[in-house]
């Protein structure tokens, strides 16, 4: 196996110190202790669950340096030096002697697995300089020796310390801020939208959860995942929808066609005005159960990020309808990050009869997700939404023709044969898991999903103006994340 050591930050000696000292590996004064003390000190602060000096001499004294001495041993009598700093480094990065790598020469393992290393260790600068690094190392399961300390507990002794702001190193956020103390609470976004054309304009429910310490004045950014599957999904209806595929494929009529007889334009239709703002609050009215999350996002909570999710248009407690990809849908996310960068109004409840801005967040916003998600945050992406500075999309959709489309032909997208998009719009409809709400929403609805249906027009499968509209590559030169 052959690791590669990706987002290694390459920073000098006196930024190793400082980020050291910040997350307590070095103390003061440690700066100027013998090499086999500090090093000593570092083996023990590798292990932050074994409590007491026995404890932790126990854990050292089960690290081999020769074939003949552990660890405690060998300092008690001889330098560090290299050879020995890496044969005890690759078994705290999880590797095993005689199976991995030979205690006697660590360097041939760590060449063939590409594992960084120093070639002389003879001062305490240089083990100071090659703890850095091996903090920052790939361990044989792939994480870095740092993440496996946070597992163990290590930045367990920040949670006390009532922390400003999160603590980086090597340009990475660490787990320093408690998540049994983290914050619930739900908002609801007034969107540029009104799809159910209700004459108000749609609320979007949004579920947050920030660190406690945003209480305290702590501005920080969001991982925000726009999620139509959420708050639910109504598989049994959708499932009864399917469309038959047992069908002739027949011959098509050659018709003189242009790109502009079918392009897309945005109707230039009137929105509703806004809402009044009468009475703003920081406090919301609305807490949440805990729900389905995805572990990237729990991983960010730790390290000084909220985590925002938001089901968008014709979700449960949101209002509208699903639209299946188009510019509703993205206008829907866009427009939560417009709330977390402070440009647009939120309300406590659905009465919307007091705002409640994103006073804890700096403006900054990161979309995540995957397949439908991911295809949500590349569609924001598209418009160029300001406070939008990173998206990480996994195998996300850039147009939805060639997902349920190919060579004007109709197709089983992702092996669902029979699935299009007026199933998937009736599937993410979650406001039906509402009895009340639906009895408000269906008929509107299932008149606007018939619309859905014929325009997707799966009797020829070409490409027309419904799928123009889901078609975001027309708009990536919009992009700046």
């Amino acid at each position: 196996m052959k690791f590669n050591q990706f987002a290694h930050v390459k920073v000098p000696f006196e930024q190793k110190l400082a980020e050291l000292n910040r997350i307590a590996f070095l103390h003061a004064g440690d700066e100027d202790l013998a090499s086999n003390h500090i090093y000593r000190l570092f083996l023990e602060r590798a292990f932050p669950n074994f409590k007491t000096e026995a404890a932790k001499n126990h854990a050292l004294s089960n690290l081999a340096a020769t074939e003949n001495a552990d660890i405690l041993t060998y300092l008690n009598s001889s330098k560090i030096n290299a050879r020995v700093f890496y044969a005890v480094g690759l078994q705290l990065l999880g590797f095993e002697a005689d199976l991995d790598f030979d205690l006697k020469d660590p360097f041939s393992a760590m060449d063939k697995l590409n594992l960084p290393y120093q070639k002389e260790i003879n001062h305490r600068d240089d083990v100071i300089n090659a703890w850095y690094d091996l903090l920052c190392t790939s361990t044989k399961k792939g994480q870095n020796l740092l993440d496996i300390l946070a597992n163990r507990g290590y930045f367990t002794q920040f949670y006390q310390l009532n922390l400003a702001e999160p603590i980086f190193f090597n340009g990475k956020a660490q787990p320093v801020f408690d998540t049994n103390k983290l914050i619930h609470e739900v908002v609801y976004v007034e969107s540029e939208l009104d799809t159910d054309q209700d004459g108000k304009r749609d609320l979007l429910k949004v579920i947050i959860t920030r660190p406690a310490m945003t209480d305290n004045g702590m501005k920080v950014p969001t991982i925000f995942t726009a999620s139509p599957y959420y708050l639910g999904t109504n598989d049994a209806s959708a499932e009864k929808m399917m469309h038959s595929v047992d069908l002739p494929i027949k011959r098509k009529e050659v018709k003189p066609l242009s790109y502009q007889d079918i392009e897309y334009h945005k109707p230039e239709t009137k929105l509703p005005k806004k809402r009044p703002v009468v009475i703003s609050t920081k406090n919301a009215e609305e807490s949440w159960e805990h729900l389905f999350t995805y572990t990237f996002n729990d991983y960010m909570l730790a390290r000084g990020f909220a985590v925002v999710y938001s089901g968008g248009v014709g979700t449960l407690d949101s209002d509208g309808y699903r639209t299946c990809g188009d510019e509703a849908e993205t206008l829907g996310a866009k427009d939560v990050v417009e709330w977390l960068n402070g440009k647009r109004t939120a309300f406590t409840t659905k009465e919307a009869n007091k705002a409640i801005p994103a006073w804890w967040s700096n403006g900054k916003v990161a979309m995540t997700g995957k397949s439908y998600l991911g295809t949500l945050a590349t569609a924001t992406a598209t418009t160029g939404v300001e406070g939008l500075e990173t998206i990480i999309s996994e195998a996300a959709i850039s147009s939805w023709y060639d997902y349920y489309r190919e060579g004007g032909l109709v197709i089983a997208p992702g092996g669902f044969p029979g699935e299009d998009a007026d199933i998937l719009a009736e599937e993410c409809f979650s406001r039906q898991k509402s009895a009340g709400d639906y009895n408000r929403a269906k008929d509107g609805f299932n008149k606007f999903l018939s619309t859905i249906t014929k325009d997707q027009d799966r009797t020829t499968g070409n490409y027309n103006t419904f799928w123009d509209a889901r078609n975001y590559l027309k708009d990536v030169g919009n992009i700046k994340c």
